[in-house]
């Protein structure tokens, strides 16, 4: 029986070393987990916010500003992994920090999808007087309305797109099928469920450049019935010059409107 009391002492050590050693594998992993959780939180939301800078942009003053933003929001979401890292590199955390490059990306392509055909339509040099008798010009123009009516879908269904992108990232992902549930409950739970969609009005904003495409095929179309003086336009045609006349007062009567729905793409969810 004495003989006993070592080998039985030695099992229970052995027991106790792996219930330890499970604990520790058990912990080490929910941190993990967390870390991974924690840093797409930070990703994701650093795009959000980049999208409140973009919407308070003046775009008549700084057309290529998206351009700025996207090295800005690149910038801060590199930094991000350095910050965050509690100990070593594991494999889910690189599996992460790919995602939220591809995330950003993303982002920074729907941004630029959104915000660039707006910056070219803001900018005064398209949309004067000079070239209205030019068939070139008026295609240019033509080509800024309708990029402009695509960015007005992208920007319509902006957080559904990013949603979208996430559950997309994560089904494909080499994360566990744990880890991939505590990072979509706490994306939604800590960062998304903290926006919804603005007042942005995908109709209005359609409206406006109906309008606009047909005050410029309006013109290309009687090429012969205006000319240009001194930078004003002279109508030959009494018809012609009604029709473009009311065209552009709804044009600069709706123009500030127009601009205003940009700045509502996305909203901070109340309470």
């Amino acid at each position: 029986m004495k003989k006993l009391y070592p080998l039985i002492a030695l099992l229970v050590v052995t027991v106790i070393a792996g219930l330890y050693g499970l604990n520790h594998y058990s912990n080490l992993r929910a941190q993990q987990r967390e870390q991974v959780s924690y840093l797409l939180s930070r990703c994701v939301n650093q795009s959000l916010l980049s999208m409140f800078r973009l919407q308070a942009n003046n775009w008549q003053a700084r057309p290529d500003f998206y351009r700025q933003e996207a090295d800005a929001l690149t910038a801060e979401v590199t930094a991000l992994p350095e910050k965050i890292l509690d100990g070593k590199p594991f494999d889910a955390w690189r599996e992460a920090v790919s995602m939220c490059e591809q995330l950003t990306e993303n982002s920074n392509r729907q941004h630029r999808t959104i915000f660039r055909p707006l910056g070219h339509m803001a900018s005064t040099g398209l949309w004067g007087n000079e070239g209205l008798k030019e068939a070139r010009m008026l295609k240019r123009r033509k080509r800024v309305i309708d990029q402009v009516q695509v960015a007005a879908q992208a920007a319509d269904s902006y957080l559904k797109d990013i949603r979208s992108d996430i559950r997309g990232l994560l089904q494909h992902s080499k994360l566990s099928t744990e880890t991939r549930e505590m990072v979509a409950t706490e994306l939604e739970q800590t960062v998304l469920a903290g926006y919804r969609r603005g007042q942005f009005s995908r109709r209005e904003v359609e409206r406006y450049l109906e309008r606009q495409a047909h005050f410029y095929q309006l013109l290309a179309d009687n090429t012969r019935g205006f000319t240009l003086r001194g930078g004003s336009l002279y109508f030959y045609n009494g018809e012609l010059r009604r029709q473009v006349e009311e065209l552009n007062r709804a044009l600069v009567t709706g123009k500030t409107d127009f601009y205003n729905h940009w700045q509502q793409v996305l909203t901070r969810q109340r309470g």
